[in-house]
């Protein structure tokens, strides 16, 4: 089995970090939700973008431009 990298992001504006956690975790909770995922597989350098709302043909997409949002 491989090991692979998922990165969700997104942008939340709320008083404190604990209440921007908290509505995203009841996004994540809602299952009507259409979420977008960065892949990346621990061997590889390809980041890989994922939408679970399109048919399998058309869901994995290079993510040749990705830049994270939270940097070290």
């Amino acid at each position: 089995m491989k090991t692979h990298r998922v990165v969700f992001e997104i942008e939340v504006q709320e008083e404190t970090p604990l209440e921007a956690a908290k509505r995203v975790q009841k996004w994540l909770q809602d299952s009507s939700s259409n979420w977008q995922f960065y892949v990346q597989e621990d061997d590889d350098s390809t980041i890989l973008s994922i939408d679970l709302d399109e048919d399998e043909s058309c869901a994995v997409l290079n993510a040749d431009n990705y830049i994270p949002m939270i940097k070290n």
